[in-house]
């Protein structure tokens, strides 16, 4: 005779098991970057360490200008620039007609005094790993600080150092802290980040173009 209540409850248990095992897959990698990223963010650009470039990875602008977190951002890499901390700037992001990140950025980057000579123009990082990934394969870049914000920091940071960049970030507050819905996507978004980047290798590391100028 069928135990209907055993069944019921092996079920009950295996759903259990499975939640559980849902949750760790998506909570461990989170805790394993934000222990990886332990000293190498830093809140103000004059705490972090020179590196050869600033890399400002893009977000979205509206009607030719960066929206608030997109100029935080710049802000960042313009001020690490100006103080000496980096030799230059390069700015990625997704370049289509109705919303030219790249183009933007560079932009505010020429109108506040960096010479177009010292910013990098990237119009194909239309997610952060590509970026980073394009930034080592196409720009050569060995060293980097990275501009984003304070809730993107440990994400970002991971991918820059998967792609093989020596990284630091310049994280600027953001209201995004309290945001739990974003909280929440970009905790998704970190786990992705974490298993993408172990079962896809990095690309091959290319000289420092900069060194070469």
């Amino acid at each position: 005779m069928i135990d209907v209540m055993s069944i019921r409850a092996q079920a009950w248990f295996l759903a259990d098991a499975l939640v559980i095992a849902v949750v760790c897959a998506w909570l461990a990698p989170n805790a394993w970057i934000a222990r990886a990223c332990t000293g190498r963010v830093f809140a103000s650009p004059a705490d972090a360490p020179a590196r050869t470039f600033a890399i400002v990875p893009g977000a979205r602008v509206y009607e030719g200008r960066p929206t608030r977190l997109l100029q935080d951002r710049l802000q960042s890499a313009l001020s690490l620039y100006q103080a000496g901390r980096v030799k230059a700037v390069l700015v990625s992001g997704r370049e289509i007609p109705e919303a030219p990140e790249a183009t933007v950025m560079r932009n505010w980057l020429l109108a506040r005094g960096v010479p177009a000579a010292d910013i990098w123009t990237d119009g194909a990082g239309v997610r952060t790993r590509e970026t980073m990934v394009r930034a080592v394969a196409r720009y050569g870049v060995d060293d980097a600080i990275v501009c984003t914000q304070s809730v993107n920091a440990p994400r970002t940071l991971y991918l820059a150092r998967a792609a093989g960049i020596d990284a630091v970030a310049v994280a600027t507050p953001t209201t995004l802290e309290t945001a739990r819905r974003y909280l929440a996507v970009e905790s998704l978004k970190t786990t992705l980040a974490f298993a993408e980047s172990t079962f896809r290798p990095a690309p091959a590391h290319a000289a420092t173009v900069l060194a070469a100028r």
